[in-house]
């Protein structure tokens, strides 16, 4: 079987150190076993998508040599595929419409599943999994993981009418026949999530490999909502690939900011390790954030 990997930013913010690690790392990851590698643009919650960021996001990596092995999905123009999913789930009674607000749930659990009622005006729909969560997954990186389950129901689409991350993400990755997910361990609390709608939708569950996150000195990770710093704003290319290398653990020994980009690539490709990248978060240097 080919391995297809992929990665899917935000255009929430351009890139920083911590999305290109998971980049760098996902690309890694698939070229050192000869697989795909796709981009996905997830800009389904466009009130947080500044127009014109997912255009600056793909010349950034493609400026990394970064590039799509296939077609660069955009998760805004695939919102029908979504729907279609989403009705088959209330179709087999693990969707539900949901009129409870926030403030409500935190007072007391949702029973709007015991209605039969079928569509509220402005309700959002949520996941209910017949034969519930398993808090357990194994993770290529860490092995096994067991997390602290979320809520008992999951929202799938939003009041607002927004098709939640959890449902694109999953139909998305069957889709495009992602074998491996890599990714930030900061999501590592929502695989079982997922691992629950892959079931539901009857798609093949892929593995899972979640990378270390870039830390800022008082332990918060480098995103674009802490305001994380462009990286292409502090470092040239060269820098950014051969820093990020390091904080994968990977050798760098040969490597220098002479070099043009497809060679340090070239090389990594050759050189990965996945024994080599750690299993733990860690700060970066304060330039990097």
């Amino acid at each position: 079987m080919t391995y297809i990997g992929r990665f899917a930013p935000s255009p929430s913010g351009r890139l920083h150190f911590g999305s290109v690690v998971a980049a760098v790392g996902s690309y890694l990851r698939a070229k050192s076993q000869d697989g795909k590698w796709l981009i996905r643009i997830e800009d389904l919650d466009t009130p947080r998508c500044p127009i014109g960021t997912a255009e600056i996001i793909l010349q950034e990596l493609d400026a990394l040599g970064l590039k799509s092995d296939g077609e660069i999905l955009i998760q805004s123009q695939r919102k029908k595929i979504y729907e279609k999913a989403l009705n088959t789930l209330l179709d087999e009674k693990q969707a539900f419409f949901c009129t409870c607000t926030r403030a409500e749930l935190s007072q007391r659990p949702c029973s709007c599943y015991l209605d039969a009622k079928s569509n509220f005006p402005h309700a959002s729909v949520r996941f209910k999994p017949l034969n519930g969560y398993k808090p357990s997954f194994h993770d290529e990186l860490k092995g096994d993981i067991k997390v602290n389950l979320p809520d008992k129901f999951i929202t799938l689409k939003r009041s607002d009418g927004i098709i939640a991350y959890n449902l694109a993400c999953v139909i998305d990755d069957a889709l495009c026949h992602v074998t491996e997910i890599v990714r930030g361990s900061d999501l590592i609390d929502v695989t079982p999530i997922q691992i629950s709608l892959f079931n539901a939708l009857h798609y093949k569950v892929p593995y899972f490999l979640h990378l270390p996150l870039a830390l800022e000195q008082n332990g918060s990770k480098l995103s674009k909502q802490n305001h994380a710093k462009a990286i292409f704003d502090v470092l040239t290319v060269q820098e950014i690939l051969i820093a990020v290398l390091q904080f994968l653990g990977q050798n760098t020994n040969q490597l220098n900011k002479s070099m043009d980009v497809n060679s340090i690539l070239s090389f990594a490709v050759e050189n990965f390790r996945l024994d080599k990248i750690p299993a733990a978060s860690s700060v970066v240097p304060d330039n990097l954030f």
